[in-house]
């Protein structure tokens, strides 16, 4: 009766504070019911294995055997989550769930009729010499080190952020370890026997985990990217699966020059000399701005030698740790002898001597070349404090020479962030591209820089 309270009064709770939206709920409960049923299937087919019971009762019983498994799905989310804390209780509940899974066994059917003592003692000779055989890699030992070997990789997920390759691997030596243990004597295992209030335990898990799914997924994924509110289930799937897979790098903070004027900053730079022009007459030639490291960012792992190849069906979002080159458009490139700083053009206005039009080009080399072949647009992240439009162009320097992606316009809603799509050209051979450059120019304010800065670039395949 108890547990049958609390389920109605978490229900009630949730049918009046709906902290993630309508549309949040069926999601997931989707996502705990998909991974219930894969569960329940597998301890039904391990139950019909292992025990004489009827089905009735093998069924029943891994229904309420496998109801722990729901904790998984909260418990991957809490992993994926920013804070320390949430990884560690999503940890807790991963390896809990697991171990409550191993330590399920089939309830005892009728027993199988075999011969006595004695008529097996009878058989065996009077006198056995069984030599002993080398054992280098016992039943034991291969469960300890497989344990061992997933440990390690879940530790390394961990901490390089691949909560679903952690949550995996710790489930699996979660389960090897408990399935030795029992093996050993060392823990009991829990055998499937009805238990009393069955029913509104399922129902008081399947309540908890929905609701902790649900509020995750709009804290984790919906509230860092604005397009996941509208998006439907699939591209919502979609998006939970990509924040599984690798939690990407925190979104920048706000702009410190955010709120202020734009006349104002410039009249602030351009009182204190920062012009793009002749030295003769107080300016630079050109400006090499370099973004400092981002909190939480980590350069991706890429072994000497090793050419990065774009997959057929999965995006690839890398983020942006390239430099922008700032220089007069008559230069046509970037001349020698320019001054080099850190920061980005969102922080920083710059203007011509001359009053000519000014080119700001973000540049992200690729050291191996990567492969864009099965690359079919170039989605480029944008943070702008523009209020006037500014178009957008990109190039491909590929070994074959330049390719051109086409341009795409920018700052018409003004908005904070903005999302720039590019095609790539189809080519004859195989496209090793050694960096992209994006140029960006404003033909209602040609003579200073544009004020943006490129959060991340994301390679679709074709067909996406």
């Amino acid at each position: 009766m108890l547990l049958a309270v609390q389920s109605t009064a978490l229900a009630a709770v949730w049918s009046i504070w709906n902290p993630a939206g309508p549309g949040l709920l069926p999601l997931a409960l989707a996502y705990v019911l998909a991974l219930w049923t894969a569960a329940e299937v597998i301890t039904l087919w391990m139950y019909l294995a292992f025990s004489m019971a009827p089905f009735s009762d093998l069924l029943a019983a891994s229904l309420r055997a496998s109801a722990s498994a729901m904790w998984l799905v909260p418990g991957a989310l809490l992993m994926a989550a920013r804070s320390p804390v949430a990884m560690a209780v999503g940890l807790a509940a991963v390896v809990n769930s697991a171990r409550l899974l191993a330590l399920d066994r089939a309830p005892k059917g009728p027993a199988i009729a075999t011969r006595g003592r004695a008529a097996r003692e009878s058989e065996l000779p009077l006198f056995c010499n069984q030599p002993a055989q080398p054992a280098y890699f016992s039943r034991e030992t291969l469960a300890t080190m497989m344990g061992a070997l997933a440990l390690q990789i879940g530790v390394y997920a961990l901490v390089a952020e691949y909560p679903l390759l952690a949550a995996a691997s710790f489930a699996t030596v979660t389960a090897i370890w408990t399935a030795a243990s029992v093996a050993r004597g060392a823990t009991k295992a829990g055998t499937a026997v009805r238990a009393p209030y069955a029913a509104p335990r399922i129902l008081l898990t399947l309540l908890l985990t929905v609701t902790l799914t649900a509020v995750l997924v709009n804290a984790e994924i919906v509230r860092e990217d604005p397009a996941a509110e509208t998006a439907k289930m699939p591209g919502r799937t979609g998006r939970v699966l990509e924040r599984l897979a690798h939690v990407p790098p925190a979104p920048a903070p706000p702009s410190k020059l955010e709120g202020k004027a734009p006349e104002a900053v410039a009249a602030r730079l351009v009182d204190s000399g920062r012009v793009i022009g002749a030295k003769a007459q107080g300016g630079f030639p050109g400006v090499v701005l370099r973004p400092g490291p981002r909190p939480g960012q980590r350069a991706p792992l890429i072994l000497p030698g090793l050419r990065l190849r774009l997959s057929a069906g999965q995006p690839l979002a890398i983020p942006f740790e390239g430099e922008y080159d700032l220089f007069r458009k008559s230069s046509g490139s970037l001349p020698p002898g320019a001054m080099v700083e850190t920061g980005t053009p969102l922080e920083n206005l710059f203007r011509t001597t001359n009053g000519g039009p000014i080119e700001t080009v973000a540049v992200q080399a690729f050291q191996p070349p990567i492969d864009l072949t099965h690359c079919g647009q170039v989605l480029v992240t944008v943070t702008s404090a523009q209020v006037v439009p500014v178009l957008a162009s990109m190039q491909l320097v590929a070994d074959g020479g330049v390719e051109d992606g086409g341009s795409d316009v920018m700052g018409m809603g003004r908005v904070r962030e903005e999302l720039l799509k590019f095609q790539v050209p189809v080519t004859a051979r195989p496209l090793l591209v050694h960096a992209i450059r994006i140029s960006f120019e404003s033909p209602f304010d040609p003579d200073k820089n544009a004020r943006i800065a490129v959060e991340r670039i994301t390679l679709a395949p074709r067909g996406r």
